[in-house]
C-alpha cells in the first residue's frame, strides 16, 4: 500500500477572510476527523487493499505580519484486507514570505513510529528561476522554472478565481512535500453550492459553501496522482476534503476551528 505524502496546503484553501478586500488574513488552528472514503477502485485478486482508515489532521496557519507559518500533522491508522494495521504520521511545516519569493519547509514521515523520511529545505525565487537548497539530507540544489509558485500564493490565486466566477485554474506549485519536484495543479470551480451546517463553524462565518476539485499531476503524466474535492466558502474556509489516491480515498471533516489574533503594527 503506497501512501502519497501530500499535506493540505493547500495547500490549503482554509480559513481566509475576503482575500480581495483584506491583505491581513486571519490566523487559525483547526482539526479534522479522517475516515476511509468511498472509492470506485475495484480490489485486484491477490493484492491487499485498505479496508479501514481513521485519524486526525491538524492544521495551523499563522500570519506573523512578515510571513505565513503553517504547521500540519496528519496521523492515520490503516487496516488492510489481511487485517494488518499501519500507523502513518506526516509532519510538515513551512514559512512563506508575504512577498511569495521565499519558502522554508520541513517534512517528517513516520510509519509505525519509525522514521521513513526527513527533509529540511529552502526555496528562493528570482526573475530567472526558483532555486531549492537542502539542509537535510545534504544534496545538490535544484532549479525549477520561474513560474512555479508557493502554497500561500496558490491560495491567493485560487480564492481570486473562485470569487470572480472562473471555471478553471492551472498552476505549478512547489511546497516541499515531494522535495525534488513541483506539482502541476488543475483547479475546477463547479457551480454547485449548499448551506453548510457543520457546528464547528463560528456563527459569523459565511455558511454558503462551494464545491471545487483539484487534480495533482507530476512529470507530465496524463493521470493525476491525487484528486481532492473541497467544500469551501467565499472566506476560504474549508469544511470538508476528500483525497482520492490511486489505491484508496480519505475523507476529512472539520471538527474544531479556533481563530488566533496576531496584531500587526
Amino acid at each position: 500500500m503506497k501512501k502519497i505524502n501530500i499535506i493540505v496546503l493547500l495547500f490549503s484553501l482554509i480559513y481566509s477572510k475576503n482575500i480581495l478586500a483584506d491583505d491581513h488574513l486571519p490566523s487559525y488552528q483547526s482539526v479534522y476527523d479522517i475516515t476511509l472514503g468511498k472509492s470506485k477502485i475495484n480490489p485486484q485478486l491477490g493484492k491487499t487493499y485498505v479496508t479501514n482508515a481513521s485519524g486526525e489532521l491538524f492544521v495551523d496557519w499563522l500570519n506573523n505580519c512578515n510571513s505565513w507559518i503553517s504547521n500540519q500533522r496528519m496521523v492515520t491508522r490503516f487496516i488492510n484486507s489481511s487485517g494488518v494495521g499501519t500507523l502513518s504520521e506526516i509532519n510538515y511545516s513551512l514559512v512563506e514570505s508575504i512577498s511569495g519569493n521565499s519558502l522554508k519547509f520541513s517534512l517528517e514521515v513516520k510509519e509505525n513510529a519509525e522514521l521513513v523520511e526527513r527533509t529540511f529545505g529552502e526555496a528562493k525565487k528570482d526573475a530567472k528561476e526558483v532555486k531549492i537548497s537542502f539542509e537535510l539530507p545534504q544534496k545538490d540544489p535544484i532549479a525549477l522554472p520561474n513560474d512555479v509558485i508557493f502554497p500561500h500564493q496558490f491560495l491567493v490565486d485560487v480564492l481570486k478565481n473562485m470569487v470572480n466566477g472562473e471555471q478553471m485554474l492551472v498552476k505549478k506549485v512547489y511546497e516541499g512535500t515531494i522535495p525534488d519536484k513541483f506539482f502541476n495543479i488543475s483547479v475546477f470551480f463547479t457551480s454547485e453550492t449548499f448551506e453548510e451546517e457543520n457546528k464547528a463553524l463560528p456563527q459569523f462565518v459565511d455558511k454558503k459553501f462551494f464545491k471545487i476539485r483539484l487534480a495533482y499531476y507530476q512529470d507530465k503524466t496524463p493521470t493525476p496522482m491525487l484528486e481532492i474535492t473541497q467544500h469551501v466558502n467565499k472566506e476560504g474556509i474549508a469544511s470538508y476534503y476528500k483525497f482520492d489516491y490511486p489505491e484508496y480515498s480519505l475523507e476529512m471533516n472539520l471538527k474544531k476551528l479556533n481563530f488566533v489574533e496576531i496584531p500587526c503594527d
